[in-house]
């Protein structure tokens, strides 16, 4: 129905600012009206009760003198004046004994006022203020401790009728100006709460658009400052994954483009008459180092999407260490009988990528692996790693150096894979290093769920 959040916004307080003011009316003029009747009441109470004391004073010392009788009859006129209504006295039966407007002998027994007032108990009765605006008070009279009588009285309620048109004119007047201000007020209060909306929508247009650097400032701390935080978090993260991607797709095209070329010259040296038997070896190097990438490609990808499978089974660490040690010629530190829930193979796979990596590094060195304090860690003392390679040596590619790497067969994505499958089975993988010519640590970290306990048998 609307094109905007603003128009049912703005229609919203609009309708709020109508309905508070319609509840103002409702109270403030109910407030009057019952304070007016109230005061009224008390007023018709005080002056009936006042004549009602003049009749029993007398009435209980004697009957009432004809001097007495026209005394009370003028207090009573004048009182009438004052209250611009009528006063009359009412015998047991409801009969009118004296009355200001002059309406002697008239029953009023079956008005519920004077019925009550005749029972002994004050009676009020209010006439419709439309066809009737008047009030009607009846109060006991008692004689000699009984109750002879009542004193009836009635009042116009024609000047409350008069206060509240014009208080309800105003009221309206003054309204109507709320409403019209209410109006503007909301549609501009509506466009200030839609405008990180409008922001939000033209940054994710753009971001939709393909301009991964759009962001949003944050000038706020409501749930429209959450919204946008969290659109600005989502934003770093995908162009930091388009980017990431990016850098995949060069790096592994890289890889992939030199031993293509390598195989592409080979190919055309034996199609020129180069000795078949030197070449043909070349080419299945390249073929297997091309076969080796595409294998950690697949890995890498499984790895992210959660697809590779572990298995883990108790694992006693000293054989697997001892038969790996011999393999790459490693020394063997701490031997120590110890048990992990892992998968051996990809363990195998971890552990054997660190002692390749690390024989590369120390050619001539020692290469040593063992087992201490809930790790597992391969180290050599090797050319050492420098400082600002240490935060990226996991990443994929990433070579400290690259023409050696190459030169010896690596892909760049055995760190990456081997973190990858460490973190899949519940551990963390660091790399350490003084600097270059001190060698580097490798240490694998066991958590809670896979990490070493004892054997079900020690050595003594």
């Amino acid at each position: 129905m609307f094109s905007s959040l603003r128009v049912p916004l703005a229609l919203a307080f609009f309708c709020t600012i109508a309905l508070t003011l319609a509840l103002a009316e409702m109270v403030l003029l109910g407030g009057v009206r019952q304070t007016y009747l109230d005061n009224a009441q008390a007023s018709l109470e005080r002056d009936c009760g006042f004549v009602a004391n003049l009749m029993r004073r007398h009435m209980d010392q004697t009957l009432l003198s004809p001097a007495a009788r026209k005394m009370i009859t003028d207090e009573m006129a004048q009182l009438s004046v004052n209250m611009s209504g009528s006063m009359c006295i009412v015998n047991w039966r409801g009969d009118i004994l004296e009355d200001s407007a002059h309406r002697k002998g008239q029953n009023v027994s079956q008005r519920p006022e004077v019925d009550a007032a005749l029972h002994g108990t004050s009676g009020l009765r209010l006439g419709d203020l439309e066809t009737d605006p008047t009030m009607y008070v009846a109060v006991p009279m008692l004689a000699q401790k009984k109750i002879a009588g009542a004193i009836y009285a009635s009042r116009s309620l024609s000047d409350l009728q008069l206060t509240l048109m014009q208080l309800r004119t105003r009221f309206y007047e003054l309204a109507l100006v709320v409403l019209l201000g209410g109006m503007g007020l909301s549609l501009l209060l509506a466009r200030w709460l839609t405008r990180p909306l409008r922001r939000l929508t033209a940054a994710v247009k753009r971001f939709g658009e393909g301009h991964l650097d759009e962001r949003i400032d944050i000038r706020s701390r409501d749930e429209t400052a959450i919204l946008t935080r969290a659109f600005n978090s989502m934003a770093d993260n995908l162009e930091a994954q388009q980017q990431t991607l990016m850098r995949f797709v060069s790096d592994a095209s890289h890889e992939l483009k030199t031993p293509l070329a390598s195989l592409r010259s080979l190919i055309e040296a034996l199609e020129a008459g180069a000795p078949r038997e030197q070449f043909l070896g070349l080419i299945h190097r390249d073929l297997d180092r091309m076969e080796r990438l595409v294998a950690n490609l697949l890995d890498l990808h499984r790895l992210e999407q959660s697809a590779l499978k572990f298995h883990l089974e108790p694992l006693d660490l000293k054989p697997f260490l001892q038969e790996l040690a011999e393999e790459h010629g490693a020394l063997l530190v701490e031997p120590c009988c110890l048990t992990v829930e892992t998968d051996a193979d990809r363990l195998h796979q971890v552990v054997t990528n660190l002692l390749v990596n690390a024989r590369r590094a120390a050619p001539e060195g020692t290469v040593r692996i063992g087992v201490g304090e809930g790790q597992l860690w391969v180290e050599d003392d090797g050319v050492g790693i420098a400082a600002e390679d240490l935060p990226h040596l996991f990443d994929r590619f990433y070579r400290v150096d690259s023409a050696r790497s190459r030169h010896q067969g690596g892909t760049g994505l055995g760190l990456a894979i081997s973190k990858g499958l460490v973190e899949g089975m519940g551990g963390t993988l660091r790399a350490h290093s003084a600097g270059p010519g001190q060698g580097a640590r490798f240490t694998l970290e066991f958590n809670s769920r896979s990490g070493p306990r004892p054997a079900a048998t020690r050595e003594p």
